[in-house]
């Protein structure tokens, strides 16, 4: 019997994977079509927002920024992006030709290319040959890619997964001191897992293990369980990591908390910094259109400043404790809280003073008109329901 050997054709190279970001839709559309036959695979962003989110699920070999985007220059886009990924061959694209300009893309952004716009097709088509060979060429190889076990990570979500089953939500109630009654209950999670220790330890080892939006689920779920066993007027406000503005979960009108909407008022902390996140006024107006309400936490906190109140246009304004305490003896902290009080009733905006813990904040912060009041001077959280300390 004769054998024969037959050569089999080697297989064509993937395509190389390229991420246009440019906040001009026209040009990254431009992009996608004028390298439509080149052998690539092309992706496109209009902010360094989205961006970040294409490379938080996908890998590129190469990534073009803008250099004159809003929020963010791209030199310092592609230096954030050195950081995280640097194996992504970088670069930069800008209508500025200043020598100061290019030394610090160069410098700060580990620039491969640096092409002044505007520019011909056939000078990106050979700049993106260029970087793919570039990446190829030095690129690990797979084996090294894989990261090796990370014991303090398989720890971290032992205790997380040991947090979720221990998970039961406390409330703390928001009064109105002049009406001697509770305006509503604010939901906050707690674990029976010893090794995490109360709801801000809770929520930062979800953040460490890309679990804020599974945690939210929980908890909304859970109130949802505590409000259909509850009077029909109980209102309570449940916060929420601005992650959970990417969750369709949120949203979904078959949702377990959606049901109870008209009930409940959302909290977004202004500690994070809204601005970078997509449509985040029309995420908000389709919370609205489900029945639920808007606050915006930790007011005096956080990166945004008033700038939560141009973007969510929240129905109740918290003020964060720290501006609340010692507030009796801070003539600065009385006069900023008390213009913030102001602002808000302009505005139509109900505010709630969280933190007060002494009999003179209280006064001081009654005296400023100030209805709604939140603190361990009228109750910790606890389980449904503690019980109210009113002031004599």
């Amino acid at each position: 019997m004769r054998m024969t050997t037959e050569t089999q054709p080697e297989a064509a190279p993937a395509k190389a994977r390229i991420l246009f970001v440019d906040d001009d839709a026209q040009i990254t559309a431009s992009m996608s079509r004028l390298l439509s036959r080149e052998p690539f695979e092309v992706q496109t962003a209009n902010s360094a927002a989205e961006a970040q989110e294409l490379l938080a699920e996908q890998t590129f070999e190469v990534v073009v920024a803008d250099e004159i985007m809003p929020g963010i220059r791209g030199s310092e886009f592609l230096g954030q992006l050195r950081r995280d990924r640097p194996d992504v061959v970088r670069i930069l694209m800008t209508s500025e030709g200043s020598l100061e300009t290019a030394i610090k893309a160069v410098n700060e952004g580990g620039i491969f290319r640096f092409i002044r716009k505007p520019c011909d097709p056939r000078e990106i088509a050979r700049n993106l040959h260029d970087a793919v060979a570039h990446h190829r060429a030095h690129a690990p190889s797979p084996a090294s890619l894989a990261p090796p076990p990370d014991p303090a990570l398989a720890e971290l979500q032992t205790r997380y997964d040991r947090a979720v089953d221990g998970l039961w939500m406390a409330m703390q109630p928001v009064v109105s001191a002049p009406q001697r009654n509770v305006y509503a209950y604010e939901c906050l999670v707690r674990t029976r897992e010893p090794t995490v220790p109360h709801g801000g330890a809770f929520v930062e080892l979800a953040e460490r293990l890309s679990q804020s939006q599974s945690l939210d689920r929980f908890i909304r779920a859970r109130v949802a369980t505590m409000l259909r066993d509850s009077a029909d007027d109980l209102v309570v406000l449940v916060n929420l990591h601005p992650s959970s503005l990417d969750d369709d979960d949120l949203f979904a009108p078959d949702a377990p908390l959606s049901a109870f909407a008209g009930r409940v008022v959302l909290e977004i902390t202004e500690r994070a910094a809204l601005t970078d996140m997509k449509a985040v006024r029309d995420k908000v107006q389709s919370l609205r259109n489900l029945g639920y309400r808007i606050a915006v936490d930790d007011l005096g906190a956080g990166y945004a400043g008033l700038q939560s109140l141009v973007i969510l246009t929240p129905e109740i304004v918290k003020i964060d404790m720290e501006l609340v305490r010692n507030i009796d003896t801070s003539p600065t902290k009385a006069t900023l809280v008390a213009a913030v009080i102001t602002l808000c009733r302009q505005l139509g905006a109900k505010v709630i003073a969280e933190g007060i813990e002494t009999d003179e904040e209280f006064r001081v912060l009654q005296s400023m008109g100030c209805e709604f009041l939140q603190g361990y001077y009228f109750a910790k959280p606890g389980p449904a329901y503690p019980t109210v300390r009113w002031p004599a």
